[in-house]
């Protein structure tokens, strides 16, 4: 008697899904890879702005097809944008390189300019002024305004990098031969500025005359009484071409214009006599030179509260009386 021999295959239902979750699973990865790849074939981003300028707002607009997730780069510095479509603006004038990266898998880089935004200016508010276009060394010279609307004035006659005056009509004498640029602004706003050139020439050389200088060296031989006594007598003190035109209410300015360093002391000197610089009385009586003021005030902060000037019978300046608030200046 024989006996058959039945096999029976089992097969685990659990096994079966598991192995078809497994399937879909990897299909899935392998269209988003595929997708992914696809999108990285798109090396573009539209930009749109109606000119590259600081401060213009423009326009990025991303247009990969499939696209789910962005982040924008502007390499400014800024934070980072997570949209299709963003509108920035850069600050300053440069090269940036903008970068995107799609679905945290692609990057599509640009390199865009940014310039400088020229700003509009309104011509009424142009200083106006006239003065000579050539004038020799050693001559004394005159600028005239004629701005309207002018409050301060603040000069620079090409010879430093400060402020020369603040007169409206100022004077000026070049030292040396050379072309000059003159600048002039007014109400202290920089961004109005008139320019005037100027040629100072070499110095004017006049004739000798000979017959003239023979009869004088024959004369200095001799020796004249009346012309050695008043050889003796002091001269007036010597003036500057500024020297009448300093008062209370310019003194301050000047101090203020060395306090914000935009005045040498070279601009102050030139409205007192120039054998005799005036005292300067501070608080509690006490005198300091001029000299030492400037050095005093130089880049501080000071606020006067008066100041007094005294002269004596030649119009010059002896003393000024100085009134602060500022306690830490001497």
């Amino acid at each position: 008697m024989s006996k058959k021999v039945q096999i029976k295959t089992h097969f685990d239902g659990k096994v079966i899904l598991l192995l078809l979750v497994v399937f879909l699973i990897s299909c899935g990865l392998l269209a988003f890879k595929i997708n992914a790849v696809a999108d990285c074939n798109v090396k573009a981003f539209n930009i749109k702005s109606n000119s590259f300028k600081e401060g213009e707002l423009i326009t990025f607009t991303d247009v990969t097809p499939g696209a789910y997730e962005w982040r924008w780069y502007f390499g400014d510095g800024t934070d980072i944008s997570f949209r299709s479509r963003v509108g920035h603006s850069f600050a300053k004038s440069g090269k940036y390189t903008v970068k995107l990266l799609v679905n945290n898998n692609c990057t599509v880089e640009k390199e865009i300019t940014i310039i400088p935004k020229k700003e509009v200016l309104n011509t009424a508010l142009i200083p106006k002024f006239s003065g000579p276009t050539v004038v020799h060394e050693g001559e004394e010279v005159r600028f005239v305004d004629a701005t309207p609307h002018a409050k301060s004035w603040e000069w620079r006659f090409g010879d430093g990098n400060k402020i020369d005056a603040i007169d409206k009509n100022p004077k000026h004498v070049y030292r040396k031969p050379g072309e000059r640029i003159v600048t002039l602004v007014v109400n202290g706003d920089i961004k109005y500025v008139q320019y005037h050139k100027i040629t100072v020439l070499p110095a004017k050389t006049s004739k000798k005359d000979w017959i003239k200088e023979r009869i004088e060296r024959r004369s200095d031989s001799r020796v004249d009484p009346v012309k050695e006594y008043f050889s003796q007598v002091p001269e007036a003190p010597k003036r500057g071409p500024e020297i009448d035109n300093i008062n209370e209410a310019k003194f301050t300015a000047l101090l203020l214009g060395i306090a914000e360093n935009k005045l040498s002391y070279q601009n102050l000197t030139k409205y007192f006599c120039e054998d005799e610089l005036p005292l300067v009385q501070v608080k509690k009586g006490g005198t300091i030179s001029l000299k030492a003021l400037d050095e005093a005030v130089r880049n501080k902060t000071v606020k006067i509260k008066h100041v007094a000037l005294h002269r004596d019978k030649d119009n010059c300046v002896t003393l000024i009386v100085l009134d602060y608030k500022t306690r830490s200046l001497f």
